[in-house]
């Protein structure tokens, strides 16, 4: 096998070599942009309501509608407007268990060992998030909670530790949280939905001017790519972002100055 990839290897030659300043500009676009829109805003305003008030809450929307950017940011602005507490992004695994729950929350809070039972690791985490004044965490990807996991979001909030907590996933949150009626009862609902056709477009134009920023415009907005773009990402934002930003990778790396039709046809085919 070894040998076979090597007369592959001297067959195909060396990888072509990229300038410094295509090279700087992969790396730009390997950055996920953020933009303050009115969907971010309106998310936010719902999260500080919850926090203010003392509140849990759960954001529910399709997979790549742009939640995981929206909880980012909000813990940036939480950390921007006080010094006196902070929010904390969770990101929850598969299948994950009540231990689980605190392990993920103290490698968010920078923790390397998270080992030990879950009444040690309880009470760690409790302990850390009162000292550090964290006052809200955002658990991203609930929807993989386990079902006696959600009941340490109740030990969490009873033992006031924190002021809010968020729950973010998909539907398949909902069918959890409406398993137990009080649960859901505190958990209120926001649904972070898909843009309309013209808030795409309106999206992709402003991607184009500065997020891309090829040196040739690639006029995305015009029907053909337009209709591509609006078929492959399903009106949402995230998969409209990676989808851009990967045909715009692909084109530097083959020397052309702007997103072909066929560049754009070959990313698309790969979502």
């Amino acid at each position: 096998m070894s040998q076979e990839a090597n007369q592959v290897a001297s067959l195909l030659g060396a990888l072509p070599e990229l300038t410094p300043e295509t090279q700087r500009e992969l790396e730009r676009l390997a950055k996920t942009p953020y933009f303050d829109l009115p969907r971010v805003q309106n998310c936010h305003l719902f999260l500080e309501e919850c926090r203010l008030g003392n509140a849990c809450s759960r954001v529910v929307g399709d997979s790549g509608v742009g939640k995981t950017a929206a909880a980012k940011a909000y813990v940036k602005r939480i950390k921007n407007i006080s010094v006196d507490e902070y929010a904390v992004y969770v990101l929850l695994p598969p299948n994950c268990t009540p231990k689980g729950v605190y392990e993920e929350v103290l490698k968010a809070l920078g923790f390397t060992y998270t080992k030990g039972n879950i009444s040690v690791l309880r009470n760690r985490t409790r302990q850390t998030l009162t000292s550090r004044k964290v006052s809200v965490l955002l658990f991203d990807e609930a929807n993989h909670l386990k079902r006696d996991a959600l009941g340490e979001m109740q030990y969490l909030e009873e033992a006031e530790v924190v002021r809010s907590i968020v729950l973010i996933g998909t539907d398949r949150l909902d069918a959890l949280i409406c398993q137990d009626e009080q649960v859901q009862r505190r958990y209120p609902r926001y649904q972070y939905g898909r843009v309309s056709s013209d808030e795409l477009k309106d999206l992709v134009e402003l991607w184009e001017a500065t997020v891309l920023c090829l040196p040739v415009a690639s006029n995305l907005t015009t029907q053909k790519p337009f209709n591509l773009i609006k078929s492959s990402t399903g009106l949402c934002i995230g998969k409209m972002d990676e989808l851009l930003r990967r045909a715009a990778r692909k084109a530097l790396i083959s020397g052309e100055p702007k997103i072909s039709y066929k560049v754009l046809k070959e990313v698309a085919g790969q979502f």
